[in-house]
C-alpha cells in the first residue's frame, strides 16, 4: 500500500495512461487516512488549531498534482476522458460520480488512453502437511 501510495508522488505529470482499481484505493486510502488525521486533530486540539490547517495546507499543495494525475488515470481505465474531474466542482452529485467512477472497473480491453493492464493474480500459498 505504502509503495502505491509512493509511486503516486513518481507518476505526478503522468496524466496519460491508465491506473487500475486495485493500484488506485492502495494510493488514494494512505492519502484520504492523512486528511482524517488531520481533521481529527484539528477539533480535538482546539488550542493549536492554526498548526494543523498550515500543516493541511502545506499537505494539500505538495499533493496536489500527485492526486490530480492519479484520478485523472483511474478515469481513464474506466474509459472516461480526464477532463470529467471538472464534475468535483457540482456539489453532492459530481463527488457520487467521480465516487461511482473510482469504484467502477477497469474497462477490459486496450482505449484510446493506453493498453489494459490486468490486475495479477494473488499466487496462492500451498500448504505442505507435515507427519
Amino acid at each position: 500500500m505504502i509503495k502505491d501510495y509512493l509511486r503516486m508522488f513518481e507518476q505526478d505529470r503522468d496524466f496519460r495512461s491508465r491506473t487500475g482499481k486495485k493500484e488506485f484505493w492502495r494510493a488514494a486510502l494512505p492519502d484520504l487516512l492523512l486528511w482524517i488525521i488531520l481533521i481529527v486533530c484539528y477539533f480535538v486540539f482546539p488550542e493549536i488549531n492554526l498548526l494543523y490547517v498550515t500543516l493541511a495546507a502545506l499537505y494539500l499543495i505538495v499533493t496536489l498534482t500527485a492526486r490530480l494525475a492519479l484520478w485523472v488515470r483511474r478515469l481513464h481505465d474506466t474509459g472516461v476522458n480526464g477532463t470529467f474531474i471538472f464534475v468535483i466542482f457540482i456539489p453532492v452529485l459530481g463527488i457520487l460520480a467521480l465516487c461511482f467512477l473510482f469504484l467502477s472497473d477497469s474497462q477490459p480491453k486496450d482505449n484510446v488512453f493506453g493498453p489494459y493492464q490486468p490486475e495479477p493474480e494473488k499466487k496462492k500459498k500451498s500448504r505442505k502437511k507435515t507427519k
